[in-house]
């Protein structure tokens, strides 16, 4: 089934809010029992005690701060399987039912992981209340972060009939079920960042950080920069993000004038901070205006932020940030004032918090608007049965709350994000907002 972009989405119905209420009540004191169709299940994780099978601790992943220290979440035991085999409730034994696989990582060692993948059910929860219809399943599984518990518990989903799966989160569990050749069976929709592990029936509803920094260096080039530089950790993440400013540079006719690395452990790089800021200035007195891209969030960016003005870098140099920026605490840091980052349009994005905070009794965790419009999304696809590679491949798009996307054919997602400026104690203000639309034809 295919529709429009409009209509692919609708806004969150304030009438399905008693009702999600009331899953999340149950939820907390006993194992899940649903008063709509919906069953809970498990946990997800990234973080590890060996190399070759580890609890993947999600060092290069982005948006994992945890909100509590909560243990996960207990699955739902004692149903009964329908006659076909497939894990049904009795209650649903008269219907023919889509089911949902969700992988996460609910019993991961870190407790911020435990904490968001706790948010991403319930974001996927509530984006089936708000869109599914009353044959939907959802049947989810803790991979715990370790490559060979997210095989087993994809297989396990898989046995008891699961349509289309959700997660897992990390890359590499994603990578060990593409490894086992588990998507052959079914369209897996994983939440990494890291793009490398998408393609086939794997696709990634994340927004990589490739992604982020072509918005923010089309913003720039709009404003007249042609020079940029990166000030970063040399980290494979940190690397990704360097390697895709000098690629987004290079395709605009720019250039990446100077990069400075520094070991992820580092708290305050004194020495790379006075490089970047001699290499930035000598750029700007040659070259023109010059952006530099500082990929941190939280409190390392407060500590590397200041380090750059303390060394002598210009006033007139433009700093930028990921989405990683999008953080009300850093926005009191004075030498961020006047930088610009990118995240989704927060429109749509203020009205899921609000009701997520509403439901739940706390705010979504980072991934949770993520989670929403992948069920969102997979639920009015499989409203006739099924999701198929050409139907998430739609060049349409789809309208979610984190604003207008599609997926291209390898697998990742193509997103409209919009631009901030850190404004001190106004917050961070939207400057260029994120188109609602995809050019016709462009892909």
């Amino acid at each position: 089934m295919t529709s429009g972009l409009p209509s692919r989405f609708a806004r969150l119905a304030p009438s399905l809010v008693l009702a999600s209420f009331l899953l999340v009540a149950a939820c907390a004191t006993d194992p899940m029992r649903p008063p709509a169709p919906i069953e809970t299940g498990q946990s997800r994780g990234d973080r590890g005690n060996d190399r070759t099978d580890r609890a993947d601790q999600g060092v290069e992943e982005e948006g994992l701060d945890g909100l509590h220290d909560d243990e996960g979440i207990t699955p739902a035991d004692n149903v009964p399987e329908a006659d076909n085999g497939y894990f049904t409730p009795d209650f649903m034994g008269d219907r023919d039912l889509f089911r949902i696989g969700v992988l996460l990582p609910f019993s991961h060692p870190n407790s911020g992981v435990r904490a968001e993948a706790e948010g991403m059910l319930a974001g996927i929860e509530m984006a089936l209340f708000d869109h599914a219809g009353e044959n939907m399943l959802v049947l989810p599984k803790d991979t715990a972060g370790s490559q060979s518990q997210a095989i087993a518990m994809a297989q396990e989903v898989l046995d008891e009939g699961a349509d289309v799966i959700l997660g897992p989160l990390f890359g590499t569990n994603i990578e060990a079920l593409n490894r086992e050749g588990l998507g052959a069976e079914t369209q897996i929709i994983g939440f990494s960042n890291d793009s490398s592990v998408a393609g086939g029936n794997t696709w990634l509803a994340s927004i990589t950080p490739e992604q982020e920094v072509a918005a923010l260096v089309s913003y720039a080039v709009s404003q007249g920069y042609r020079q940029f530089a990166y000030f970063g950790p040399q980290s494979a993440l940190g690397q990704r993000i360097e390697t895709a400013l000098q690629r987004e540079a290079s395709r605009v006719g720019g250039r990446v004038a100077a990069s400075g690395f520094y070991p992820e452990s580092t708290q305050s790089p004194d020495s790379e901070a006075r490089y970047i800021a001699n290499a930035v200035n000598n750029a700007q007195q040659g070259g023109g205006k010059v952006a530099i891209l500082i990929p941190e969030r939280g409190t390392q960016l407060r500590r590397v932020g200041p380090l750059l003005s303390y060394y002598g870098m210009s006033r007139n140099v433009q700093m930028m940030g990921l989405s990683g920026w999008d953080d009300r605490a850093i926005w009191r840091e004075p030498s961020l004032r006047g930088g610009w980052f990118v995240a989704p349009s927060r429109d749509d994005v203020q009205a899921f918090n609000t009701k997520f905070q509403r439901i739940y009794g706390t705010g979504p965790s980072s991934l949770a608007s993520t989670a929403y419009d992948a069920a969102a999304l997979v639920s009015q696809l499989g409203a006739d049965g099924e999701v198929t590679r050409d139907e998430i491949a739609s060049q349409d798009g789809y309208l979610g709350v984190n604003g207008v996307f599609r997926f291209d054919r390898s697998g990742t997602t193509e997103r409209r994000l919009s631009i901030y400026e850190v404004a001190g104690s106004q917050g961070a203000v939207e400057i260029n907002k994120a188109a609602q639309t995809f050019d016709p034809g462009t892909s």
